[in-house]
């Protein structure tokens, strides 16, 4: 199994350990288990199954023209934008400490287990999972919808078509299965490509100017880019929401 990398910052597969700077009691703090108020990514391992966006593809430098412009507004300092390198989809939630309580951890895996054994056992039943997708997996930016688009800095996706949406979906229960998690998002997951996470609150004004940009983007993606092709899933390790570590292919 390949090692998480040490080192290297920004754009690199950098593995980072944030500090402990005291948070601001009075403001109201979002993500504050993935991220610092500052920005900076905290301590937050674990494992997942996603799809890495081409770095060639019109998708990819569609998502590095939002990040490049989020700068330019008032509510900047309040989102912790990703480092382009990260960007991709969420196929399968995996495993992290956050999930311990939660109905979705593994039948067959103790809760207590800590996250390294977590990973090398996640690792090894998706070694041998037998489910198979479209290759490419054929995916586009989701028509715009002014309450969905302004909960979260990221830009929705869909199925290019019901058969991939279909296999998408029979992809996913039969993961959740083959793990012993319950999937209780199977009929409702919302597929997406994060740029960024929320880390305080909005003013009225910000939130305003904020739903007005992603609901912009997605509409411009989704009129510019109809078609978005993507690579077979990869089973990755993560040590904070900065970097996803491949190991192997799972489809």
């Amino acid at each position: 199994m390949v090692a998480r990398k040490n080192g290297g910052k920004n754009l690199g597969l950098a593995r980072r350990r944030g500090g402990g700077q005291p948070e601001e009691k009075k403001a109201v703090l979002f993500n504050q288990n993935k991220f610092h108020p500052d920005g900076r990514p905290r301590y937050f391992p674990g494992n997942t199954v996603i799809c890495h966006l081409p770095r060639d593809g019109a998708f990819f430098h569609a998502m590095l023209d939002l990040h490049n412009q989020m700068g330019q507004f008032d509510f900047a300092a309040k989102i912790a934008l990703l480092p382009p390198s990260s960007y991709h989809m969420t196929v399968f939630d995996g495993l992290n400490n956050s999930r311990r309580g939660k109905r979705t951890w593994p039948r067959d895996l103790a809760r207590d287990t800590p996250m390294p054994q977590c990973d090398a056992w996640a690792g090894e039943r998706l070694r041998a999972f037998p489910g198979r997708l479209p290759n490419p997996l054929r995916m586009r930016p989701a028509r715009p919808d002014t309450l969905r688009d302004r909960q979260g800095c990221r830009i929705r996706l869909e199925a290019l078509d019901r058969e991939g949406a279909n296999a998408l979906r029979r992809f996913r229960a039969s993961l959740a299965a083959h793990l012993g998690m319950h999937d209780a998002w199977q009929e409702r997951y919302v597929f997406h490509a994060t740029i960024g996470y929320r880390i305080r609150a909005f003013t009225a004004r910000e939130a305003g100017e904020f739903a007005d940009v992603m609901v912009q983007w997605q509409g411009r993606m989704a009129a510019r880019l109809p078609e978005i092709d993507l690579g077979p899933p990869e089973f990755c390790l993560f040590d904070d929401m900065h970097a996803y570590h491949r190991q192997f292919l799972v489809a």
